[in-house]
């Protein structure tokens, strides 16, 4: 048996992190430069545990195809918590009239005369979801947050000593110290948005 590990595609498209190298450094006086190599592989970590506790990508809008399983019946969840709209939609491969359903901007939608499939993957929406990035300043400031704690104590150090200097950093959570944490208060707030 032989495996073979799958690389994504570079070309790929990859979401951008919910806050960019430049608003991180001016969050932080330019005492964080945006230049620093650490800095974007941390957005990017801080940016895909948020969208992954949220269950969906947040910010910024994005038109993108949704394949879902059919709830059979006439109301079906897509996986956004901000519907802007429905460009195309599909019921078991059959295109369904878009002029035909109700939407919510809450990502609810149902058909005015007959029901979903009730197959697994049976129905694909294309839509346009999500926020501004400038429109979710409350997540922005959680990711600025998330990283300069991680960026102050990469390894979990709490306390240096050199004679009788010492310099102490706060832990980011009790017995928690350095790397990306998402803390209750975060959590509370990232809450409005989680589906």
């Amino acid at each position: 048996m032989t495996t073979v590990i799958i690389e994504p595609d570079p070309d790929a498209f990859r979401l951008p992190p919910l806050v960019t190298p430049e608003a991180l450094s001016n969050a932080t006086d330019g005492q964080v430069e945006a230049e620093d190599p650490r800095v974007l592989p941390l957005l990017n970590g801080a940016s895909a545990a948020i969208r992954k506790y949220c269950r969906w990508h947040i910010a910024p809008v994005l038109e993108e195809s949704l394949t879902v399983d059919g709830s059979g019946a006439d109301v079906l969840n897509l996986p956004t918590a901000r519907l802007l709209s429905l460009v195309e939609v599909t019921n078991d491969a059959r295109p369904v009239p878009v002029a035909e359903l109700d939407a919510s901007p809450a990502g609810m939608i149902s058909r005015r005369g007959g029901c979903w499939s009730s197959r697994f993957s049976g129905v694909t929406a294309r839509v346009r979801h999500g926020y501004d990035l400038a429109a979710v300043p409350d997540v922005a400031q959680i990711v600025v947050q998330v990283v300069t704690n991680a960026l102050s104590s990469p390894m979990g150090v709490t306390r240096e000593q050199a004679g009788a200097i010492s310099v102490s950093w706060s832990m980011t959570a009790p017995n928690v110290a350095g790397g990306l944490s998402l803390l209750e208060r975060d959590l509370a707030v990232l809450s409005e948005y989680r589906i």
